[in-house]
Parts: C-alpha cells; sequence; structure tokens
C-alpha cells in the first residue's frame, strides 16, 4: 500500500483550502497537508518536510503566489506548483507558468484540481527519476574501473572518466587531452589497423593494444569503440572502452604452462584408463574363447535336433555376451558418440529366431510365454550392424523378461517404410510385467536410473542398458520410446533405418506363400493371448482359415458345429499346457471327432521330446515358437502342389557342413602359438573342422624354432605371452628372415580395438583376428592368405 501524498498548501483561508482538499480527496487522492500563509511559515515548512506538491493561492495579505513560487525555486526543491486563484487574468496566469509553475486553477473550477495534480504529480515522479538515473549514470562514470572516452575524428581525446586516466597513467583530465590517441599507443600501426576497422565496420570490439604510459612503462588494453554518425552519416566523434589487461596478459604465460601441466596429467589418465578397459576386456574376453568356440565346434559335430538347438544356445549367449561385455567396457566411447556401426550382410528372421531362443529357458523358469512376431513383408536380407541391433533388442527382452512376474513377452518386428535402398523397421518389446511409475517415465533414459528405487535391490541390473540401447538406435537412423501402464506392462519400441542386403531365400515369407493353405481350417488352443495373436498372424499370412480358443472345451465345441462333409482339412495347433484338460486327451478327441484322415494335431511345448509322442499327435513344436519351423511342419503335413515345389527350397541345406571343406585344406600347415591352454584346443579343433594341418605350441620362443624349420606355411600368433610376447616374436622373425622369405603371420589377441589393429600390423603382422574367433571368420582369413599358395605347397609334398 502506497503512503499518503505529503501536500504544502499555501493559503490564507482555511475554508478555501479545506475546499481545495476535499475536492482531491473526492478524486481518491490520499494525502496529507500542512497549511502556511506567510514567507516565514512557508520558509520554515519547506526546510523541515519532505513534499510531494505545492498548491499555492495567488492573492494573500502578506504573500502572493509568485512569490511563493520564487521562494520553492530558490529552496532547490523540484516539486510541482499549482496556482489556485479566485479571480486571476491572463497575464498573471502566463507569467506564472513563465517562472516555473506547472498549472493554475480557478477556485470556481477546483474539479480540475484532481487531475492537474494527477499529471504533474506523475510528471514529478518521472523526471525524479531520469534525474536520479543521470546521477547513477554519472556515478557509473565516475566509479567505474574500465576507462570510457570519446575521442574526435582527428584523436583530440574530448572526455575521459577518472579510471582512463589513472590507467594511462596522466595526473588529470587536462593533461590527457592534450594528447593525441594515437600517440599513446606503443605501435601506432595498431592505431591505423583498428581505426580500418571502425571505418569499414563502424565498429571495433575486444582490439588488444599495448599502451605507452608518461612515465615509459607499457600496459596492454582491449579497446572496444564505435563511430558516431551525423544525420548525412559524416562521423563526429568515437566513443569506446578500454579495459586493462595487463594482469590477464602476465598471467597467459603461467596459465598456458599449468594447461599444458593439466593437458599431460589428462592424456596420462586416458592412457591409464584405456589401458586398464583394454586389460579388463582382454581378460574378460579369454575366457568367452572357449564359450563361443566349443558351442561353434559343436554345432559341427553329429548332434540330435535338440542337442543342436541347445549348442546354438549356448554359441549366441555368448555372442551375446561378449556384445555386452564391450559394450560395458566401452561406455565412454559411446556416450562420446565414437562408436562406428559396421555393415554386414545379415539375415533378420535369423537374428529374431536365435535371440527368442536364448531367452527361452529364463522365460520358461518364470512361466512366461515368449513369442516372436515377424512381418512377412521384411526384406529377406539386410545390410547393416547385427550386433548392435541384437543388442538392443537383448536389452529389452532381458528387461521385459526381468520385470514380469506372469503373462506374455511378444517381440514384433514391421515393415514402416521402404525404397529401393534401404528400409525402415520398427521394433517392439511388449510384456504384461510391473509396467513403470508416472513420476519415474520422463527419467528413464537417464544413465543409473532404474523404474524404482527398489528395482535395483528387487531385479538387479546397472541402469545403463536403455542408456546404451538409445544411443545406438540414434546412431541407426531411428528413434525409441515407450509406453507404460504401473501394474499392467509396457510396450518399447524403437526403429532403425537398414540398407537392403544380399536376398535370403525364405520360403515363409514367399508371395507364393500367401496362400499355400488355402484348404487348411486351423484351431490354435492355447491360454496365452500373445501366443494366439502370433500364430494366427501366420496362418492368416499363409491363406489359412483360423480360430484361436483359450482352452480344450471351447476347442471341441467349435469342432462340432463343423459339418460332417467340411472339404476343408483341420489342423489343431495345441500347447502342451492346455489347462482345462490334457494335451493328449484333447488331441484324441479331436482325432476322434475329426478323423485321422482329415484331421492333423500339432503339439507345441517347452521341450520336444517323447511326452507328447503318442499317435494323436503328428507333428510336435518347440516353443517360443520359430515362424519358419512352423512353416515347414505344415508344408510336411499338407505340402502338395505349389507347396511342393516350397517345401524343397525349404528342405534345402543353407550352410555346407564340415566333411565339404575344399581338400587343398590338408596340404596347407599352419602354427598355433598361444600360452593358454582353452585357447589352443579350441584353436586347434577350429583349424582340425576347417582341413587345415595344425601344429600347436605354448610359447613364442618354440614358434620361432618351428618356423625356422621350415615346418609350417601360416603362423597364428597370440600377442599376450609372458617372456616373449607375440609383437616381438615377429619382429624376431622378420630381422631373421630378412628380404629371403616372408612367413604369413596373423595376430590373435582379445584385444579388439582400430589400435589394437594398427600396433599389429606395425609390428610386422601380416593381418589381425579379434578373440573369440568364429569358425567361418578363421576360415575366411587363412583362406584369403593361403589360395594363392596352395599350388606350391601341394608340388612341395609330392
Amino acid at each position: 500500500m502506497s503512503e499518503p501524498r505529503r501536500v504544502l498548501i499555501v493559503e490564507d483561508s482555511p475554508d478555501d483550502a479545506e475546499l481545495s482538499i476535499r475536492a482531491l480527496r473526492r478524486a481518491g487522492i490520499d494525502l496529507t497537508f500542512q497549511r502556511v500563509q506567510t514567507p516565514e511559515t512557508m520558509r520554515k515548512a519547506l526546510a523541515e518536510g519532505t513534499w510531494d506538491l505545492v498548491i499555492s493561492d495567488y492573492s494573500m495579505p502578506r504573500f502572493n503566489g509568485l512569490a511563493a513560487l520564487k521562494m520553492l525555486r530558490e529552496s532547490g526543491l523540484d516539486l510541482p506548483f499549482i496556482l489556485v486563484s479566485g479571480t486571476v487574468g491572463e497575464d498573471v496566469a502566463v507569467e506564472a507558468m513563465k517562472r516555473g509553475a506547472d498549472d493554475y486553477i480557478l477556485k470556481s473550477n477546483l474539479a480540475r484540481l484532481p487531475l492537474a495534480v494527477e499529471r504533474e504529480l506523475r510528471d514529478s515522479e518521472v523526471r525524479v527519476e531520469r534525474n536520479r538515473a543521470e546521477a547513477r549514470y554519472r556515478s557509473l562514470v565516475d566509479r567505474v574501473p574500465v576507462g570510457l572516452f570519446r575521442v574526435s575524428p582527428e584523436g583530440k581525446i574530448l572526455e575521459a572518466n577518472p579510471a582512463l586516466i589513472e590507467m594511462l597513467g596522466f595526473s588529470d583530465a587536462d593533461s590527457l587531452k592534450q594528447t593525441r590517441i594515437r600517440d599513446l599507443w606503443l605501435r601506432p600501426e595498431e592505431h591505423d589497423r583498428a581505426a580500418a576497422i571502425i571505418a569499414s565496420d563502424g565498429i571495433v570490439q575486444n582490439f588488444e593494444i599495448e599502451v605507452r604510459r608518461p612515465d615509459g612503462s607499457v600496459t596492454w588494453c582491449e579497446e572496444s569503440a564505435r563511430a558516431v554518425y551525423d544525420p548525412a552519416g559524416k562521423i563526429v566523434q568515437y566513443e569506446g572502452v578500454l579495459v586493462d589487461v595487463t594482469s590477464r596478459k602476465l598471467a597467459e604465460a603461467e596459465s598456458n604452462r599449468a594447461r599444458d601441466r593439466v593437458r599431460d596429467l589428462a592424456l596420462e589418465t586416458a592412457r591409464l584408463r584405456s589401458e586398464f578397459l583394454a586389460n579388463m576386456s582382454h581378460e574378460i574376453r579369454t575366457p568367452l574363447v572357449g564359450i563361443i568356440g566349443t558351442g561353434e565346434l559343436l554345432s559341427h559335430s553329429e548332434l540330435t535336433h535338440e542337442q543342436r538347438r541347445l549348442t546354438e544356445i549356448i554359441r549366441s549367449s555368448g555372442e551375446l555376451l561378449l556384445t555386452v561385455v564391450n559394450d560395458i567396457l566401452d561406455f565412454s566411447k559411446l556416450a562420446a558418440g565414437r562408436v562406428v556401426l559396421e555393415k554386414l550382410d545379415f539375415d533378420l528372421v535369423d537374428l529374431t529366431e536365435n535371440l527368442i531362443d536364448t531367452f527361452a529357458l529364463a522365460a520358461r523358469a518364470k512361466g512366461i510365454e515368449l513369442a516372436l512376431q515377424v512381418d512377412v513383408n521384411l526384406p529377406t536380407g539386410l545390410k547393416g550392424d547385427p550386433s548392435r541391433l541384437r543388442q538392443v533388442l537383448n536389452n529389452l527382452v532381458a528387461n521385459a523378461i526381468k520385470f514380469t512376474e506372469k503373462g506374455d513377452v511378444i517381440i514384433r518386428a514391421k515393415l514402416v517404410e521402404g525404397t529401393a535402398d534401404d528400409v525402415i523397421v520398427r521394433f517392439e518389446v511388449v510384456d504384461t510385467g510391473i509396467g513403470i511409475p508416472y513420476e519415474m517415465q520422463g527419467r528413464l533414459f537417464q544413465p543409473f536410473v532404474q523404474a524404482e528405487a527398489s528395482t535395483n535391490r528387487r531385479f538387479g541390473g546397472t541402469g545403463l542398458g536403455l542408456v546404451i540401447a538409445a544411443k545406438l538406435v540414434e546412431q541407426m537412423g531411428g528413434e525409441i520410446g515407450f509406453e507404460s501402464e504401473p501394474r499392467q506392462g509396457s510396450n518399447f519400441h524403437f526403429t532403425a533405418r537398414i540398407e537392403k542386403g544380399t536376398e535370403i531365400i525364405r520360403p515363409w515369407m514367399a508371395p507364393t506363400a500367401a496362400s499355400c493353405f488355402n484348404g487348411i481350417r486351423a484351431i490354435v488352443i492355447t491360454d496365452s493371448p500373445a501366443t494366439r495373436e502370433v500364430i494366427c498372424g501366420y496362418l492368416s499370412s499363409w491363406g489359412s482359415e483360423n480360430v484361436a480358443v483359450g482352452s480344450g472345451a471351447e476347442a471341441l465345441e467349435i469342432l462340432k458345429l463343423e459339418s460332417a462333409g467340411h472339404a476343408k482339412r483341420i489342423v489343431a495347433l495345441i500347447d502342451e499346457q492346455t489347462p482345462d484338460m490334457g494335451a493328449l486327451r484333447l488331441a484324441r478327441a479331436i482325432k476322434d471327432q475329426c478323423g485321422a484322415k482329415h484331421g492333423k494335431v500339432i503339439m507345441f511345448s517347452a521341450e520336444t521330446g517323447g511326452r507328447s509322442a503318442s499317435d494323436a499327435v503328428d507333428a510336435s513344436i518347440t516353443k517360443p515358437l520359430r515362424p519358419s519351423n512352423l512353416f515347414s511342419c505344415l508344408l510336411e503335413l499338407f505340402g502338395d502342389g505349389d507347396c511342393a515345389r516350397i517345401e524343397t527350397v525349404a528342405a534345402a541345406p543353407r550352410n555346407p557342413g564340415p566333411d565339404e571343406q575344399p581338400q587343398w585344406r590338408k596340404a596347407v600347415r599352419v602354427l598355433l602359438v598361444d600360452d593358454n591352454l582353452v585357447n589352443r584346443t579350441i584353436g586347434a579343433k577350429q583349424l582340425s573342422a576347417l582341413g587345415y594341418a595344425v601344429e600347436v605350441v605354448d610359447s613364442a620362443r618354440q614358434g620361432l624354432a618351428i618356423v625356422a624349420q621350415g615346418s609350417c606355411d601360416l603362423v597364428l600368433m597370440d600377442c599376450e605371452m609372458p617372456e616373449m610376447d607375440g609383437y616381438e616374436a615377429v619382429a624376431e622373425l622378420r630381422r631373421r628372415e630378412g628380404s629371403a622369405r616372408h612367413t604369413v603371420v596373423i595376430a590373435l589377441t582379445a584385444h579388439a580395438t582400430a589400435d589394437d589393429r594398427a600396433r599389429c600390423l606395425d609390428a610386422g603382422m601380416d593381418d589381425y583376428l579379434s578373440k573369440p574367433i568364429k569358425l567361418q571368420v578363421l576360415a575366411e582369413m587363412l583362406d584369403t592368405w593361403v589360395t594363392g599358395e596352395h599350388d606350391h605347397i601341394a608340388t612341395r609334398q609330392q
């Protein structure tokens, strides 16, 4: 609430003063007042009080309004003055305004008084504030610790503040103004350069100069100035700021030295950190050689279907662990956006089918149904970074299983759009788990954040997975997001732009598959909504009529409604865990009702084997269900006509077996040098599986001795060995051979960076393999180096 206005009334009549006060208060002006009527009392009131306004009568016995106005102005107070009179002539009013009165009011028209008072008070406030601003400006100019100046176009100093006078070493403004500005510059040519900049641009900023002071000392200054123009566009003066930067310039040398020390320390810290990460990578990757290598070797041996599937899970899980380990160790690189995506041909169907197999055991242990839904319109071959794509999917599926106690987890891959060169694929991982609290959803992609404070203790995890996934998706040209309801599950999804690659034959995705099962009516019996959705989707895409139910009783009711002469054949796909009756009992009931000829039963279960073996079951499929397996199973039961040709393609082997390796490899002698027993064992078996003759030693010195005997054609050399490492060994080998001979040496190392590869090549090795080494990669590497030499190898053997 504002304070009342203080009004000094110069008036000999109390009644007239009261009329003025009433007029003001009726208008809503809050005021206090004092009435005076003599020069003495007015002078005393002005000296003792703080007033906002003076209202004076013109005619008084000992005093008049013009005298009161003169007294006010002589007092130095800048207050509004309003003259009020009963009878005032025009000449008097004009004279009063000339002497500084702000307004005059006739007593017969006091209604004007409030308007005049409000206007003059408002103008007074503006005037007072302007004066205050001017005073503050002048005070600022005088006290500011930087130099302010105005200079004529000829270089004469027109104005300078105290800071500038002191900065330039002068005693007063007059002595400074006797000096031309150019003469103060230690290097006048620099002044000319600054002047040229102002002439061209109208302004110069942060221009460093050295100024010579009258005592001969030199100070560093930084000038910023601009040109001031007249209406004709002619420069009339320059104005600007000069800042003393001597202390800064003196400190720069020390600062540079300190910066160099900090830089050296940072480089050393980065080196030690990189060395630590490299060592950690080496130690973790080394045991993975045994896991992945063993799994791959087993996959090339004589195995049953189930053994082969389990072996594939071991192998793919090991590879997945390797990818995760690499990314965790390389998190800082990922966060800095320095991870480069590879471009490799890959099979998206294989990737997703192997993905669900990897998580099958974890889902089965929790009683969760895992389902895969792949869009049949996707290209069959793509080109990108499958390990990074797999890593993102792995993270989302692992989270879905981790945070789901019961129900389903479904993985979808569908085509969003495509061009002649690439496609945008949308991946979704949908679960029926605990969901994400609303208050945490905005923080979910921040490092180390999980859905709630207790989540880490309850479910484990670092909280880095989604951050890494988001950065990888961004590099794939896509976006990641989610929808979630607490206690109702989540849908995590992302898109990726992927190039089209070499076409891969997928019969169940071929256009001809759309009408392959037109004559078949399918009934899907499972209590899993996700499994019903996925199987029915595939069946519809292959032309089969279908219906899905959650219990055996519902299935039998539907079959009863089928007419006896129905032309279509029936296939029942039964979940072994049918809740309301035994799966075999249901299968027999369906057979009895449809007949063995027209009714087929496919049982799908978490495990294959004898539990579902029965004359009532025509085929079995393992969960989680692969679309390729479902299609092949249907082909076996109903394939005829056009489908027979598809079946032939589907049955063709995709990869040659180990016994189909080129015979010439037997003549190639490969020396494997590695101090680790597991590495030697796995490496020797891999080389034997590929058909190469192999010799194994556990030290670099033994390896050099064998090479000296001429007993090998190619060397696989481990880089990290005691006594003599691989780098020292190859350097010694090159020294011994000179220009007479060159033995091909391929580095084997658990380090996996571009710098490690460069170090190997710089040491004299011919190529580089990062552990763990896939069989196919090893074969391609060796074939590349020995294909051109196997003729003379064979000749030597003869």
